[in-house]
Order: structure tokens, then sequence, then C-alpha cells
């Protein structure tokens, strides 16, 4: 499951421990390590766990609820109970992007344009709407003021999207679980499908024999 039915490339298990090339999404060095986390919580002052929900948007049941249900699992086994929030798809929007005010929650974003920076912009600074962690780190909005209007080219783009990279990792205010892949399937009499940046079905290259 946790790889999208295999319909997705996973994000984690990266061998290096700093990002190495200045692309996103990419995998964070993380594996599943139940005696870690357990010695984790005890540093962190909760030998004995904690409770948390998981909250999840019902309009994508289909992958968000097995997806809970696996992470509950492990969870569990550390001592943290997390009994699973299921919010309808039309209040989602409002509970996890407006008003930010959930805990632990599952959550999609693509992004139209496929630059690090441009993710970081909407997903990772305080007051964007795609930061639902409410997520707030002076270094990170920094670096994404400075590379927005950057050339991809330039000197410094690599280095300042490879730092923002490093401290999402460092820090996890969100963990990446796959980039999943979009799948378009027509009939043999169908053809000429384009992927736009948009990601939506754009009928005016189709043509039909």
């Amino acid at each position: 499951m946790l790889r999208a039915y295999g319909m997705g490339e996973p994000l984690w298990g990266r061998k290096t421990e700093k990002a190495t090339s200045p692309v996103w999404p990419q995998p964070f060095p993380y594996t599943t390590d139940l005696e870690k986390a357990k010695a984790l919580l005890t540093e962190a002052g909760y030998p004995d766990g904690f409770t948390v929900p998981i909250s999840i948007d019902l309009g994508f049941a289909q992958w968000t609820e097995p997806t809970a249900l696996l992470l509950q699992e492990n969870l569990k086994a550390i001592g943290i109970e997390s009994p699973v929030n299921k919010i309808p798809g039309a209040s989602w929007r409002t509970k996890a992007l407006v008003e930010k005010g959930l805990e632990l929650h599952l959550k999609n974003f693509g992004g139209w344009l496929n630059y690090p920076d441009y993710y970081f912009f909407w997903a990772y600074i305080k007051g964007h709407l795609f930061n639902s962690m409410n997520y707030d780190n002076a270094e990170i909005k920094g670096l994404v003021d400075s590379t927005l209007n950057m050339p991809v080219e330039s000197e410094q783009y690599a280095p300042n999207v490879l730092r923002m990279i490093d401290v999402a990792t460092d820090e996890v205010p969100m963990i990446p679980l796959w980039q999943p892949s979009l799948d378009v399937v027509m009939r043999n009499n169908v053809s000429g499908y384009v992927n736009w940046f948009h990601r939506q079905l754009d009928i005016r290259a189709f043509t039909k024999e």
C-alpha cells in the first residue's frame, strides 16, 4: 500500500543523510525502526506514548484510509494511540488548509510547476494555503524568497534548494510518502493526450479515428 499499489515512487530510504540532487520530491533518508522510535519517544518525555488522531480526507479515502490504518498499526506498536478522524471532502479544505488545526493528517499536494522552490513556497511557508502543518522557519522563508526568481542555471540555485531539502529533512514538519504516477487510459481509436502542467484533461488535442 505504501507504494501506492505499485503506482507511485517511494519517498523514503535515501542512502545519504544530506541531499545530493536539487530535485523535489526526493526520498527522505528514513526507514522503519520501531526500537529507535521508542527510544526517541522516551527521550522526548513520552515513555508511555500519547494519543493523537490521524485525520484523513474522505474525498481520497481510496488511499488515505488504508494508509492511516497502516500508520495506526505501527504507531500503536510504539505506544501511540491514533484513532482515525474521517473528515468529509467538502470540509477538508477548511479544516486542514484554512484553519490548520489538524495535528496529524494525510494530504496530497501537486504543484503546477515542477520546481523545488515553487513547492516549498506553497507548502512550507507560514500563512500559505498548502502549509497545513502551519510550519514556520525563517531560514526556509529566506531561501525561498531569494530562489523563486532565480534562474535554475544560476550558481546559487542548487545550493539553495539543497539547503531547503536538508532543513525539511532535519525538522520533518511533513513526511512525504510517495510521488503518485499519472495514468491515462484511452480506447485504441483515441489519441492526442497532452500532459498539461495543471494535470487536467484538455480535449482540444484529442482525435478519434
